[in-house]
């Protein structure tokens, strides 16, 4: 069979417009109960459905994509990142993952991937549009009393404008006659000879948003440099400014230049018991962890690091002493009482423009009180996915996606006008390139000790940013050096290094390590602004390169990978593996070298590299210079 695309219409006036079978790369055009559809031929292609009658509007856009079944390898379902490979089992998504939704509380790619046989995509569909709710189905094959695949095909839908959250006014009444243009994404990589791995096939999706929507990232290269934060090794009880200062100290002299002040500096951390009453939204130090925020701030900066601090605008606890005078602004029901979330507080309504006023008070006040240079935003994923029906305030946007949106806008113009360069975190539950711009950083969600889900939570985020962080990872004392360099060199193959460990606790071998790889990175951070690319469909091999660069970076990772270099190149071995299995393409036989390297940076061995094939010897966390004589 054929691929094809049906949309549905929905109108504000109740009516409903089907168009069928429409096919990819075909021009279309058609008129069907009050709607006229039109398709353009060329990828993305462009949807526009406007209303016959001006006085009427569109409410939502329905596409269904049809496809022949086939046996996959893997499913990326719509996900920020975070979650995807949950569903990535085929039987998975058929079974438990048939409906999606992107809220608030996660912000979902609008993209299906199918990987074939091979591991590379073999088929990828998606809509690229405005930022705004937008809910997923799989329609086909159904699944009830068996799952039934005797129909031979897929199929699955992404509705943009939900049942809670309609398409915003401001998308369906931009225009004079009321038409509303989306794209669609549509890879059929069957039968192209290049493969390409899904993370690349994010990259492609995400350019062209980035190019119809103007989506542009800051770049801001003190927010490249390594990070250090206090939440995953500690209780957020034990924090303290001397913790914190001890570890500024040890951390300079490894490399580590920015330091996150975490959760709990104000009082009771989420990681308290739920029998532990929060304070949260005072956004006042305690007195007990840190007495002087002012000096704390200052003694860090006086070393040469850079304080962030972490702060979540938006949450309010029934203990803070500001609740009375927030309430108003809470996400409430009818009667007004507000809706608490499963981490016990409540969250200020990013649809009311006040609310969002004080958002931007509070981190403000980070940099005009206590002079920050950077901030954390947190916990948007933890905002209830609900209509606000608060009586006691008004709404001036019609979604909650969108009044996050227009709250990131005001926090980051208001804060970038103090200070241009301000460090700003946020997390990939609040990514895609629709938010992305909104901050200098993306960081994985939260990881500790599971580095392979770190790894591929931060992969997805180099989909569409360079500028990917990852969640702050814990190593211990008793691993050997070159444990702690594969779980370094594991971080830098994609994205920002991040550490959550008290450094005073690790073996001098693994902090001459850790110095030696933050080094290294450090001295190359203009390369690493650049995107990396996977070389293989699971990321074995990645590659890191730059325009103005005269070598090419290779990070091997999990299995590594055999490799293929014309020019000067720098392994590094995130695995395990002794050997190096390297093609010499460049012409002059016998005119490279390698330079063998160990895990704390000595020089091991010194070997030619001849044309054609070669095996070379390597360590685990070593490094292999292959240059050209």
């Amino acid at each position: 069979m054929n691929d094809f695309v049906t949309v549905s219409v929905m109108m504000e006036s109740g009516k409903r417009a089907i168009f069928e079978r429409i096919l990819f790369g075909v021009e279309y055009a058609g008129e069907n109960n009050g709607v006229a559809v039109s398709v353009g031929d060329s990828m993305p292609f462009a949807v526009t459905a406007r209303p016959t009658d001006s006085s009427d509007c569109v409410t939502s856009l329905e596409f269904t994509f049809y496809t022949e079944i086939r046996n996959y390898h893997q499913a990326i379902l719509p996900d920020s990142g975070r979650w995807f490979f949950n569903g990535s089992r085929i039987v998975t998504f058929w079974r438990s993952l048939r409906e999606l939704e992107t809220g608030v509380d996660d912000t979902k790619l609008p993209l299906y991937i199918f990987t074939g046989k091979n591991r590379f995509t073999e088929l990828a569909a998606g809509v690229i549009g405005e930022n705004y709710e937008t809910s997923f189905k799989l329609v086909e094959p159904e699944s009830n009393r068996a799952l039934n695949v005797h129909t031979g095909h897929i199929a699955f839908q992404i509705k943009r404008g939900t049942e809670q959250y309609p398409i915003p006014k401001r998308v369906s009444q931009q225009k004079e006659d009321r038409a509303i243009t989306e794209y669609l994404y549509y890879q059929d990589r069957r039968k192209d000879p290049t493969p390409q791995p899904w993370v690349m096939t994010i990259r492609d999706f995400t350019d062209f948003q980035r190019r119809l929507y103007a989506l542009n990232d800051l770049k801001v290269e003190a927010s490249m440099f390594p990070v250090w934060c206090t939440w995953a090794d500690w209780h957020s009880n034990d924090m303290t400014s001397d913790m914190i200062l001890e570890n500024v100290k040890l951390g300079l002299e490894l490399g580590i230049r920015n330091y996150i002040i975490d959760d709990g500096w104000f009082g009771p951390g989420l990681d308290n018991d739920y029998s532990v009453p929060l304070n949260i939204g005072d956004w006042e130090p305690d007195p007990e962890k840190i007495p002087d925020m002012t000096k704390l701030v200052h003694e860090i900066k006086e070393q040469g690091a850079v304080p962030i601090i972490w702060c979540a605008p938006h949450a309010v606890a029934a203990g803070a002493r500001c609740y009375t005078e927030r309430e108003p602004l809470l996400i409430a029901d009818e009667s007004g009482s507000p809706i608490i979330n499963p981490t016990q507080f409540y969250s200020l309504c990013f649809m009311n423009k006040e609310a969002r006023e004080v958002m931007a008070d509070i981190c403000v006040r980070f940099i005009e009180k206590w002079d920050f240079d950077g901030a954390k935003y947190d916990l948007f994923n933890w905002v209830p996915n609900v209509p606000c029906c608060n009586p006691n305030h008004h709404h001036d946007v019609s979604t909650m996606l969108e009044g996050l949106e227009q709250t990131l806008a005001l926090i980051e113009e208001r804060t970038r006008r103090l200070k241009p360069d301000y460090i700003v975190e946020l997390k990939q539950n609040y990514g895609t390139p629709s938010f992305s711009r909104y901050g200098t950083m993306m960081r994985a969600g939260d990881g500790p000790y599971d580095p392979e889900s770190n790894f591929l939570r931060t992969l997805f985020i180099q989909g569409y940013t360079p500028y990917a962080l990852n969640d702050y990872q814990i190593i211990k004392g008793f691993e050997k050096p070159e444990d702690t360099a594969v779980a370094v060199i594991k971080m830098i193959a994609v994205g920002i290094p991040a550490y959550s460990v008290d450094l005073k606790k690790l073996s001098t071998e693994q902090l001459w390590t850790i110095r030696r790889y933050n080094a290294w990175y450090n001295e190359n951070l203009a390369m690493f602004m650049n995107y990396r690319e996977p070389l293989d469909a699971e990321a074995n091999l990645i590659k890191l390169t730059a325009p103005e660069a005269d070598e090419d970076i290779l990070f091997l990772v999990n299995h590594g990978s055999p490799l293929e270099i014309n020019r000067n190149t720098t392994v590094i071995n995130g695995t395990y593996q002794p050997d190096l299995f390297v093609r010499n393409l460049w012409d002059e036989a016998g005119a490279m070298q390698a330079e063998v390297y160990d895990c704390c940076g000595s020089l091991i061995e010194t070997m030619p590299v001849s044309s054609g094939w070669n095996v070379l010897k390597m360590l685990p966390g070593g490094m292999v210079k292959i240059t050209i004589q």
